[in-house]
């Protein structure tokens, strides 16, 4: 199964990464779009080190970044709405967070 997940706020970080390792476990593909306060998930310890299994490509919204002043990290592609779009129309499944 292809899962794409949006992440609009950190707050949801708990609950975001049982479900990355979960999928990743199964064998489904993973796509990760940031945005907003989800941003801020890039500095969080346990998502980076999920993200970093292999097999989810993490996105971030570049102008929701820059407005928080953020830096991007490796390993998460600097997008656009665009991105975001293409998660949707690409991923059987769509978790919004």
């Amino acid at each position: 199964m292809k899962l794409g997940v949006l992440i609009t706020d950190r707050v949801f970080g708990g609950m975001v990464v049982p479900i990355l390792k979960a999928a990743l476990g199964r064998g489904d593909e993973v796509s990760v779009f940031l945005m907003d306060d989800g941003c801020f998930m890039a500095a969080d310890e346990e998502f980076m080190k999920a993200a970093g299994r292999g097999g989810i490509k993490v996105s971030m919204c570049d102008l929701n970044r820059g407005q928080r002043n953020l830096e991007l990290p490796g390993g998460i592609q600097a997008g656009s709405q665009y991105d975001n779009i293409a998660m949707v129309r690409w991923c059987d499944r769509l978790l919004v967070f």
